[in-house]
């Protein structure tokens, strides 16, 4: 009985085995059953050219070609990959068979047993990789730069670079600038020779983080002798590299530590079991056998020390005590120490005293000195500081002067001040600071600083630039100088002021004398009516003469004294006093007063008379006029009076009124000095009032004073 068509159909297409119907002429497949779509990744195969999907493992191409134009039938089987799955061994068989009566070949693909279980330890090996406590990497050595084809989900996890971020990048992206370049060279040449090796690198991790990896690179070779990959496993060793330091630096630090370090047992004597070189050194032995001849209790200047100190361990309420106490040396000598000490049990149960001896001998001593140091300093009139540079330098000493200095409440106040914020001018602080730094040391100079109640003062200061291991520092002395810098200004404009004096007085005395000689030398032995006019000249000039010592000794009296005693004076009676005797000397002269003069006192002082005997004295001799006419007006006002003194004289120009009163001014064409209008200005300011000058109407110049007034109460 013939089965139906459909049972072929169905046993074709649940066969065990992947079959393919297949052209022999072209290679073409004409159909499939569902195995073989499986074998080649599930897609449609109809259509395609056989030979695209299989690798043969030994036989080239061409021969399997070649078998398809021969039609080969029931031949050897021909061990083949797949291309949709290289990693799956396959037997493929040909068959001659006939279709609907055309000539056609049957191909059958059958999995190898051995490899489906050689493919199944592999999966195996590749979850065990996968999930390997250690990063596990892959790179392709055919291509260039030997970049990763594989990694693992530690090494994920290790460097933070997902797969996708990593693959197809050499590892060194994962170096950075602190990477050791000797140990990567040393890896770099184990590659290129195809030799293991296993370095330690410090790496960074995507988030910059650094870490310590153990890299081992090995090459893989195949069943030929051909490098087909380089495997690498990288281990986060951080903590182990720590430890091992740590254990190193320990060991190291026993020997080479400055202090005392010792073991000893718990005996109320303490014998030695172990002492470091600086223990020795300490207690003055010759090596650590000479020291362990004693017990630690022979050292002690008070022994009770010791015992309260293992009384106090005893207790166990600590882990450690530490304690300041003296040891004798073996040569006698005393050391200040510090012994901290902690008990331990070893395996055996047996318990032992461990100690730190630090020896403080240089740093009591040290102290001791330092607080007579700081006793001087804190007595000291004058500031002494040390603060950082730089336009945020701070203090960071100051002594008890430095806060007076300063209108401070506290240093603690003064601290919180940026130094440049005491400074008048602020870029004053970046050039002595500049300075500092290029000279090392500045001495003397002189610095306008502002205290925190705003006061302006003048300081000495001086300073050096030194270096701490915090960085530099300014050591500093300051000195309050505003008296003296007040002194010496006053100085200098007496000195100016009396130099000028000098000049102006030789200047006109000579003058005046010169018309004297001059003169006497026509009047001989008798005058007659001509000889009257010389006569006159000569009392003139004398009269001149006598009014400019008078003013010199004026402003003599002015600058020679630093503080005039202001108080009290009557203005009327001043005025009055000084234009009678304007009026009995120049009786050619029309002097008048412009209303009454209010009873009002001003603050001026016994000067004041030649205040106003200059300006009428001013307007008279520098007048043109056939008669030189003077008008004086007083205006009391709510805080001051105001006097006025024209002239109907030539006036001054425009150009000159705000220097007549320099010193040496003087008219063009006049012959007197200007001296005494210096003298005014003078004095007025230093009544706290204000002289300026006018023009007059219609011509000549009028001069006023404004003075403070003194209130009925102050009287």
């Amino acid at each position: 009985m013939e089965l139906p068509r459909a049972a072929y159909r169905a046993a074709f297409d649940d066969a065990p085995d992947g079959l393919a119907i297949v052209d022999p002429e072209t290679g073409t497949i004409r159909d499939c059953n569902r195995r073989y779509r499986e074998l080649h990744g599930g897609g449609e195969c109809r259509g395609q050219d056989v030979t695209d999907h299989v690798v043969p493992i030994r036989d080239g191409e061409g021969e399997l070609l070649d078998r398809l134009d021969a039609a080969a039938t029931d031949d050897e089987p021909t061990n083949c990959r797949l291309r949709a799955a290289e990693s799956v061994p396959v037997e493929l068989r040909l068959s001659s068979i006939t279709v609907e009566a055309a000539d056609l070949l049957l191909v059958r693909v059958t999995e190898i047993e051995e490899g489906a279980e050689k493919r199944r330890d592999r999966k195996r090996k590749a979850r065990a990789i996968d999930e390997a406590p250690i990063g596990i990497t892959i790179t392709d050595p055919a291509q260039a730069d030997n970049p990763l084809v594989y990694v693992n989900d530690e090494f994920e996890r290790l460097t933070g670079y997902s797969a996708g971020e990593a693959l197809g990048r050499n590892c060194r992206f994962l170096q950075g600038p602190e990477t050791d370049s000797a140990r990567v060279a040393e890896l770099r040449e184990a590659i290129d020779a195809e030799e293991p090796v296993t370095v330690e690198l410090r790496n960074y991790r995507n988030d910059g983080s650094e870490f310590w990896n153990r890299v081992t690179i090995a090459p893989v070779h195949d069943e030929t002798g051909e490098l087909v990959n380089f495997v690498g496993f990288q281990e986060d060793i951080t903590a182990q590299r720590q430890d091992r330091a740590e254990l190193e630096l320990a060991h190291e630090l026993l020997e080479t530590v400055p202090s005392g370090v010792a073991r000893t047992d718990l005996t109320p004597e303490g014998t030695f079991e172990y002492v470091n070189p600086a223990l020795v050194s300490c207690l003055g032995a010759d090596s650590a056998d000479q020291l362990c001849e004693y017990d630690f209790a022979d050292f002690y200047v008070d022994p009770s020390d010791r015992a309260e100190l293992l009384e106090e361990l005893s207790e166990g309420d600590t882990d450690d005590v530490s304690r300041e106490t003296q040891l004798v040396t073996l040569d006698g000598d005393v050391r200040d120490v510090i012994v901290t000490a902690s008990v331990s049990e070893d395996d055996s149960g047996e318990r032992h005293v461990h100690k730190i001896i630090q020896n403080i001998t240089d740093r009591k001593r040290n102290e001791r000195a330092l607080e007579r140091y700081e006793r001087l300093v804190e007595s000291l009139p004058i500031g002494v500081y040390q603060n950082t540079p730089g336009s945020d330098g701070t203090f960071t000493l100051l002594n008890d002067a430095m806060v007076d200095i300063f209108d401070a409440d506290s240093k603690a106040e003064l601290r919180e001040q940026p130094v440049r914020d005491l400074y008048v001018d602020p870029e004053k602080r970046e050039a002595f600071s500049e300075r500092l730094r290029e000279e090392g040391a500045v001495t003397e100079a002189e610095l306008k600083l502002r205290t925190l109640s705003g006061e302006e003062l003048w300081a000495a200061v001086t300073a050096i630039a030194r270096d701490t291991e915090e960085g530099t520092v300014f050591d500093g002395v300051l000195q309050d100088i505003t008296t003296r810098k007040e002194y010496e200004q006053r100085l200098k404009e007496q000195r100016d002021n009396l130099d000028i004096l000098n000049q102006v007085l030789r200047h006109d005395i000579r003058n005046d004398l010169q018309l004297v000689t001059a003169y006497t030398d026509f009047l001989g032995e008798h005058v007659d009516e001509e000889g009257e006019e010389y006569v006159e000249t000569i009392r003139q000039s004398a009269d001149h003469a006598v009014e400019l010592t008078r003013t010199a000794r004026d402003i003599a009296d002015v600058m020679l004294t630093a503080d005039r005693d202001r108080h009290r004076v009557d203005l009327w009676q001043s005025l009055e006093s000084e234009l009678d005797e304007v009026r009995s000397k120049h009786s050619g002269a029309a002097i008048t007063v412009t209303g009454s003069v209010p009873e009002i006192s001003v603050v001026a002082d016994e000067m004041l008379d030649s205040v106003f005997r200059n300006l009428l004295t001013n307007a008279i001799q520098h007048n043109d006029s056939t008669i030189p006419e003077v008008d004086v007006a007083v205006e009391e006002r709510p805080e001051t009076a105001l006097i006025s003194i024209a002239d109907n004289g030539p006036g001054i120009p425009d150009r000159q009124k705000e220097g007549v009163f320099g010193k040496g001014e003087k008219g063009l064409e006049s012959s007197g000095t200007g001296i005494g209008l210096y003298l005014v200005e003078t004095l007025v300011e230093a009544y706290g009032g204000d002289v300026w000058v006018e023009d007059n109407d219609p011509r000549g110049a009028v001069f006023f004073v404004e003075l403070p007034k003194v209130e009925s109460a102050d009287s």
